[in-house]
C-alpha cells in the first residue's frame, strides 16, 4: 500500500498542463492520497501499540508531542484531524468553486478557510497552554511498513531472546541476545557490545515528558505566535480590500510575518537565558528546544513564498521564471523541470493556495 502511494502521489507532479482539467485531476487525486495517508496511519499506529516495547520503533520527537496532546485530549485530536483534512483538500476546493461558480465566490470560499484554520490553530494554542503550533500539527509516518515484522513473529522472537521477571512482570533482554548482537549475527560485522550499549542510551529528549519538548509561551512570545496565527487571515483580507496587484497586502503580511519572528525569537532567547543551567527545564540551547528550532527554522524558509505571491511575481519573479523555462528547455534532464515548472506557473498564477 505504501508502495502504491508513493507511485500514485508521483503521478500528481507531472500531470498539470497534460490535458483539460488535468490540474484539477491531479489535485483532487492528491487530496484523497492524503486523507487516505491518513487512514493507513492509524492503522500503522494500531500495529506499533500491540508490539512489545522492547520491539516498537522510536518515535520521532514531533510525534512524541503530538501524540501526547492527541491521547491526553480528544478536543486536541479532533482539531488537529479538522485542520489536517483541511490543509490537504484546500486546493481542491478552491479550484472547484472557481470552476463552478466563479472569482467572487473563490475568495469567499477562501476567506472562510483561512478564518476556520486561525480559530482552530487558536485553539490548539489555548489547549496547549499557549505553545508554539508545531507543523505539522498530526503525527507523521516516520515507520517504514516493511519494517514491520509480523505480532507473532515478534512474540516468538521476545520469548527467545527475552525473560520476564516473575515479581515485576518487566522483560528483559538475556545476556545471550546480547552476545548475539554483539557478535553481528543481529547487528552486523561491525557491531559491538559498545554500540549494543549506546543504541539503549536514553536521550535528554526521550527522557522529558511529551508536553516539555515545547515550552510555554508568555508576554512577547504569545503576541508573536499570535500574529503567525493570524497573519494569513489578515492577509486574505486585506487582498480583498485592496486587490491582488497591490503592495499593500504583501507589505503587511510580510512585516507581520518579520515581527512575529522578532518576538518569538526574542522571547525564546530570554527564556533560555532564564532557565539556563535548571535541571528539567527542556529549553537548551540560545533558541529553545530542538523542537522550537526546527519550526522556527521552516517558519524561516516560509518567507521565500513571497517571491511566488503578486505584486512582487508579476513584477519581478515571473519573467525569470519564463527566462529559466526558455534556456531549461534546449537541454536535456534541466528541460524536464523546465517543464514543471511551466506546466504550474498558471496554477501559481491562479490558485491562492498554491
Amino acid at each position: 500500500v505504501s508502495s502504491i502511494e508513493s507511485t500514485l502521489r508521483s503521478l500528481t507532479y507531472i500531470l498539470p498542463g497534460r490535458f483539460d482539467d488535468a490540474d484539477l485531476a491531479s489535485e483532487a487525486l492528491f487530496s484523497v492520497l492524503n486523507l487516505l495517508g491518513i487512514y493507513h496511519d492509524t492503522i500503522l499506529q494500531r500495529h506499533v501499540a500491540s508490539i512489545p516495547p522492547s520491539h516498537r520503533p522510536t518515535p520521532s520527537p514531533l510525534n512524541r508531542y503530538t501524540r501526547g496532546w492527541q491521547e491526553t485530549s480528544p478536543l486536541y485530536k479532533r482539531i488537529a484531524l479538522l485542520l489536517t483534512i483541511i490543509q490537504y483538500t484546500e486546493v481542491l476546493i478552491e479550484m472547484g468553486v472557481q470552476k463552478k461558480w466563479g472569482q467572487k465566490y473563490k475568495w469567499r470560499i477562501i476567506t472562510a478557510l483561512e478564518a476556520i484554520k486561525a480559530a482552530g490553530r487558536l485553539g490548539l494554542m489555548q489547549l496547549t497552554n499557549k505553545r508554539m503550533i508545531m507543523h505539522p500539527i498530526h503525527t507523521e509516518r516516520d515507520v517504514d511498513p516493511s519494517t514491520l515484522a509480523d505480532l507473532a513473529e515478534v512474540e516468538l522472537s521476545v520469548q527467545q531472546s527475552h525473560w520476564k521477571g516473575t515479581r515485576t512482570g518487566n522483560t528483559r533482554l538475556q545476556l545471550s541476545a546480547v552476545q548475539k548482537s554483539a557478535n553481528g549475527k543481529s547487528m552486523g560485522k561491525s557491531a559491538d557490545v559498545t554500540e549494543f550499549l549506546l543504541s539503549k542510551v536514553l536521550t535528554p529528549d526521550l527522557v522529558r515528558k511529551p508536553r516539555d519538548l515545547v515550552g510555554a509561551l508568555k508576554g512577547m512570545g504569545a503576541m508573536g505566535e499570535y500574529l503567525f496565527i493570524l497573519r494569513p487571515l489578515i492577509y486574505v483580507m486585506a487582498m480583498r480590500r485592496y486587490g491582488q496587484k497591490s503592495w499593500y497586502p504583501w507589505l503587511l503580511s510580510l512585516s507581520i510575518e518579520v515581527a512575529s519572528r522578532s518576538c518569538l525569537k526574542q522571547f525564546l532567547r530570554d527564556r533560555s537565558h532564564a532557565l539556563a543551567g535548571r535541571p528539567g527545564s527542556g529549553v537548551v540551547g540560545s533558541s529553545g528546544t530542538p523542537l522550537e528550532k526546527d519550526e522556527m527554522k521552516r517558519r524561516l524558509w516560509l518567507l521565500l513564498y513571497y517571491v511566488l505571491r503578486s505584486p512582487f511575481y508579476d513584477q519581478f519573479t515571473k519573467e525569470r521564471l519564463h527566462n529559466f523555462c526558455e534556456s531549461a528547455s534546449k537541454k536535456p534532464l534541466i528541460s524536464l523541470v523546465g517543464g514543471i515548472v511551466r506546466d504550474y506557473q498558471p496554477l501559481w498564477e491562479s490558485v491562492y493556495f498554491y
